[in-house]
């Protein structure tokens, strides 16, 4: 990686789909990648792409601390945070009540307090760097495709809708609060993916025009790896958009 020398990875969520491939492209580039994900399948992928495994729940602070305290003790620093990991269920205010703090406190751990230890947890050794990139993948309810008429979300989703949102407070706080030390901080706003996660999602008989839209993970990954080597002058707290049926590149940064 051209803009790092010796870069030290974690990625969240790597069993499989997204993370899996964002971390796989990372070891390609010559990254030292850790990798966590409460799948117990996160121990093959790490021992696939020679990358260190953790398995555990990325909203509790114990394992949180335990990985970062890991990876500094065996590379001594922390360049790269891709905080992917995220669960999706359908819901809405129609729910029955019974399940409304439970499905709550399992979607915002997964999808919003994740990101925000993790952040926390590696910020004070990029500090002590001066240097760092932060990515907390999102997806395009946040941002939509130019075509999208500015529609919004897509209605059954509503926790799924609101911890992707929160995940701007974050990130556009994060890039103004960490630029002094030359750390960037943005959104991955990603649409339709074909990951285990969206294939579970669209049932057994989705639209084979819909499917034939979605972008791959590995060209998803590429477009990290091109954010990441924008390099310390590169853009800081921008959602960047990714949409199924288009061209799966970086694009410009916004103004």
């Amino acid at each position: 990686m051209r803009t790092i020398d010796n870069p030290v990875a974690i990625v969240t969520g790597a069993a499989q789909g997204l993370g899996k491939a964002i971390a796989k492209r990372l070891a390609d580039e010559g990254c030292r990648v850790s990798i966590t994900d409460k799948n117990s399948a996160v121990v093959v992928t790490g021992e696939e792409i020679g990358a260190e495994s953790y398995i555990g729940n990325v909203g509790e602070a114990q394992h949180v601390k335990q990985v970062v305290d890991s990876v500094l003790k065996i590379y001594g620093k922390i360049d790269i945070l891709i905080n992917n990991a995220g669960e999706v269920f359908p819901t809405g205010p129609q729910d029955d009540w019974g399940r409304t703090d439970e499905m709550f406190d399992r979607v915002f751990t997964s999808n919003t307090k994740g990101a925000y230890l993790f952040g926390r947890a590696v910020a004070a050794c990029m500090m002590q760097n001066n240097f760092g990139h932060i990515l907390n993948v999102s997806t395009d309810h946040v941002k939509p495709s130019p075509t999208s008429a500015r529609h919004h979300g897509h209605g059954n989703m509503d926790l799924y809708n609101a911890s992707k949102w929160a995940l701007n407070g974050f990130t556009f706080d994060w890039a103004k609060s960490l630029a002094k030390y030359n750390i960037r901080v943005n959104n991955l706003c990603v649409g339709a993916t074909d990951t285990e996660m969206l294939r579970k999602w669209s049932g057994s008989n989705p639209d084979p025009e819909w499917v034939k839209s979605w972008m791959k993970p590995e060209d998803v990954a590429e477009v990290v790896i091109s954010l990441i080597e924008e390099g310390p002058d590169g853009r800081t707290g921008d959602n960047v958009g990714l949409y199924a049926g288009f061209d799966c590149i970086l694009p410009p940064a916004e103004i």
